[in-house]
């Protein structure tokens, strides 16, 4: 089975038939599920062996050749090309191996945090467990390479190969995969004997597994709804650590918070994508301060009765049009006013949050009416 989220066919998709999941709700759900700790990395790394195999422990004789640096290690790579490479559990942060051959080479449960792994080749290497934190992987070519429980973050893949490569527990958070090639990426486990499923976006790969997890997804979901908040509005002017602050606030009140950026490139329907957005959180605060989202607000208010917690910087203007919005009883009113960063957040807890709990309350007591609930 193969979702196509990267295309995968000479032909052109049509629009209406192409599956597009807005990355700011790929975030949300992964991170919600997956936060990362070093309790989580130590319960990883502890992991005994392989995922393919092995004893767990670094051949000495080739950890003492490849300190000998990518020179020496080539040379003797192609003079004893049939030999078994064993690198497994070794340290290796901040270690050059721009251009090394490691093709075959068990790197599994290596820490190569910051290393330089550019131009390297990975054919065949198993990375399972293997920790690539802020590694340069650039022009480096994993084809076939078992990237099984790694832990990717901030890691470099611009113009790398990932083709046909287990990608099985990966976490990957914060990469750079510009101009790489990624195709047949596996996401179900080795040892399960499942059939192979396949994704063509190493970002996405926990997402998908999730979907097919339908237990877990729906507790995910239900995870998003009761403690989802989407933030609107611009991002220039200052309004970037505005948005950024109330994200702060929700978190540290237990809220998921999800800030949509609509200066960013317009490449996708950021309308449909609020739609999907919306249509998952618990409420929704609209920051109107300088030019605002007019028509986003247009095509979610009238159609989605969630709590809408308008917001105004003092002395600033909203879009004429959007008085006419207070007609709709989910919509907050008046708009809070504050003067500074610090005002709203103080406010926040009694002015926004409380009465947005309050609006969803009335709107869960109604639905469980409804479908007799209750």
């Amino acid at each position: 089975m193969v979702l196509p989220f990267r295309q995968r066919r000479t032909s052109p998709i049509p629009d209406q038939h192409k599956i597009y999941w807005p990355k700011p709700l790929i975030i949300a759900l992964i991170g919600y599920t997956r936060r990362f700790d070093s309790k989580a990395l130590k319960s990883v790394r502890e992991q005994p062996g392989s995922c393919l195999g092995g004893d767990g422990m670094a051949n000495q004789e080739h950890l003492a050749i490849l300190k000998q640096g990518v020179e020496a290690w080539n040379q003797w790579r192609r003079e004893r090309a049939p030999v078994q490479v064993d690198l497994s559990e070794s340290a290796l942060v901040k270690e050059n191996l721009s251009g090394a051959d490691l093709s075959g080479v068990d790197l599994s449960g290596v820490n190569l945090t910051e290393a330089d792994l550019s131009g390297a080749t990975l054919v065949g290497a198993d990375l399972c467990r293997t920790v690539l934190v802020r590694a340069d992987l650039s022009n480096a070519d994993l084809s076939g390479a078992n990237l099984s429980k790694a832990l990717l973050i901030q890691t470099k893949l611009h113009n790398t190969t990932l083709t046909n490569c287990r990608v099985y527990g990966i976490a990957v958070w914060d990469i750079d995969v510009t101009e790489a090639e990624q195709s047949n990426l596996i996401i179900t486990d080795y040892a399960s004997h499942e059939p192979s499923i396949t994704v063509d976006d190493l970002e996405v790969a926990q997402f998908i597994y999730l979907l097919l997890s339908h237990q877990k997804l729906r507790n995910v979901l239900n995870a998003v709804t009761a403690k989802g908040v989407l933030i609107l509005g611009r991002f220039g002017g200052g309004g970037l650590e505005v948005l950024q602050a109330i994200a702060a606030k929700l978190r540290a009140m237990s809220y998921l918070p999800i800030i949509f950026d609509f200066e960013r490139p317009h490449d996708h329907d950021y309308t449909e994508t609020v739609k999907t957005l919306i249509g998952l959180v618990r409420f929704v605060i609209v920051d109107l301060s300088g030019p605002s989202v007019p028509q986003e607000l247009s095509h979610t208010i009238p159609f989605f009765d969630i709590p809408f917690v308008p917001i105004i910087e003092k002395g600033r203007k909203s879009y004429t049009m959007f008085v006419d919005f207070f007609k709709y009883p989910w919509v907050l009113r008046p708009a809070l006013e504050f003067v500074t960063v610090e005002e709203l957040l103080a406010r926040m807890p009694s002015e926004v949050i409380a009465p947005a709990e309050e609006r969803h309350q009335d709107r869960q007591k109604l639905l469980d009416e409804v479908f007799k609930k209750a």
